[in-house]
């Protein structure tokens, strides 16, 4: 599965990306395999998510660093949690990459966008069902230099030193810029729209409340 070109950090061998395919697709399910057992519509859900997604990515890409993933792993984290957030943000990383090129940078990508769920499900962008526009879009200007960061750091390695890193990073930035720019688009365009999508499921958060309140008033 991996091409290991070598673009964006160093090459692998076959068995090292068969490691990484194995490690990817473990933490995908680990994540999944949660203590609240799926049923069928969120298994479905999941899937049709993760598909179109991918999809979209992989038709956007000739837009420099235009990435549609990064707003729908912030929503996806914010109402469905952090753990399912970041399992789709590793299965969409390596769908759309398996036709987009994979290697190394594979995996920097998944704990990017992992990175990015997981902030989503802590900032409170849906609130008792409402979405909060204004908080999503300087949430998606912020996720876009998260994202870079971390994918960057695919390109170190024993050859780089810090001066070069930081090189490295400030020629990324116009590119950050034009993600940033893309998700803000993407927030405005269709963030109200995939909330809603996802609006009847609810997060790991508020089903722990709802068990508390009942064993309370059980009790």
């Amino acid at each position: 599965m991996f091409q290991a070109l070598g673009t964006h950090g160093p090459e692998v061998s076959p068995a090292m990306g068969l490691a990484l395919d194995v490690l990817l697709l473990g933490a995908a399910f680990w994540l999944l395999a949660g203590p609240n057992r799926r049923t069928v519509h969120d298994i479905v859900l999941m899937g049709a998510l993760v598909v179109s997604v991918s999809l979209v990515r992989v038709v956007m890409q000739p837009l420099p660093n235009i990435q549609p993933v990064t707003v729908a792993c912030l929503l996806v984290g914010a109402q469905l949690g952090a753990r399912r957030g970041a399992a789709f943000a590793v299965m969409v990383t390596m769908l759309s990459n398996f036709f987009m090129g994979d290697g190394w940078w594979t995996i920097f990508q998944a704990a990017g966008w992992a990175t990015v769920a997981v902030f989503g499900s802590r900032i409170s962008l849906v609130v008792d069902g409402v979405y909060n526009a204004t908080r999503t879009c300087l949430a998606a200007i912020a996720s876009a230099f998260m994202f870079g960061m971390i994918a960057s750091l695919s390109i170190l390695d024993g050859n780089m030193t810090g001066t070069d890193f930081l090189i490295y990073l400030a020629n990324g930035w116009p590119f950050d810029a034009l993600h940033a720019l893309g998700n803000l688009t993407f927030a405005i365009w269709f963030g109200a729209w995939f909330s809603s999508l996802l609006r009847e499921q609810p997060t790991i958060e508020s089903i722990e409340l709802a068990v508390v309140e009942r064993h309370g008033i059980d009790a």
